[in-house]
């Protein structure tokens, strides 16, 4: 499976730029040459090895609503196996992760409960767009994504983008605090039934000697670094 990132600084450049470029440092110590998408080669002065492939989008789309557009489109058109890793996701000993992926099913980083309020505000966005129902008692995280059945993913995020493409104007907004672009987590439910999620909660920095990752999901421990 490929390891894969979808970079374009809509938001946080310089701190995703630090977690990305630490996690490709240790991926190329691993042997693991990964695979960017972005509309620049950010990193092409810094020794790092990895592909870099030249992946533009419109400007109408780089709204900081749609944070995950660039991964969206990624997603809609990759054709091989991989593992897709958030930016902000810092990768330690890539093995560890691989060990409890299940090439088998669909695989994410976690999932977490929704408030009754959360439940009620998703759904009245969700029935906007859709008829299809959906649980939203939990919230899929995508900070990790891994798949053999990358035709699945491209059939999940080619549905999500017709459905920003024809709200856009919506989509660029929020509904009472809740992102519009999270429907991209929830969305995989309808062509996934069988879900390996590979922990239980956000991987943090305290966990990286146990898990090989974390999710910096605070944003001021640059200087663990």
């Amino acid at each position: 499976m490929r390891v894969v990132f979808t970079y374009l600084p809509i938001r946080l450049k310089e701190t995703t730029e630090i977690y990305l470029k630490y996690s490709i440092e240790n991926l190329n110590l691993q042997n693991i040459t990964p695979i960017i998408y972005s509309d620049r080669d950010y990193f092409k002065d810094t020794g790092l090895i990895y592909e870099w492939f030249d992946f533009q989008i419109d400007e109408k789309y780089k709204q900081p609503t749609l944070w995950s557009y660039p991964k969206l489109k990624v997603l809609a058109s990759i054709s091989f196996p991989f593992v897709h890793l958030d930016n902000d996701l810092v990768v330690n000993d890539f093995n560890k992760l691989i060990n409890i992926i299940d090439t088998d099913k669909l695989n994410l980083g976690y999932k977490h409960p929704l408030t009754e309020q959360q439940t009620n505000h998703f759904t009245e966005i969700y029935k906007r767009y859709s008829d299809v129902p959906l649980d939203f008692n939990e919230l899929n995280n995508t900070c990790i994504i891994a798949s053999n059945d990358y035709l699945n993913v491209n059939k999940t995020y080619s549905d999500v983008l017709n459905i920003l493409n024809l709200n856009y104007d919506f989509f660029t907004k929020r509904y009472n605090d809740i992102p519009p672009i999270t429907l991209n987590q929830q969305y995989l439910n309808v062509y996934f039934n069988n879900i390996n999620y590979l922990y239980n909660k956000n991987p943090t920095f305290d966990d990286l000697n146990i898990n090989g990752i974390c999710h910096m999901a605070e944003k001021n421990m640059i200087g663990n670094f």
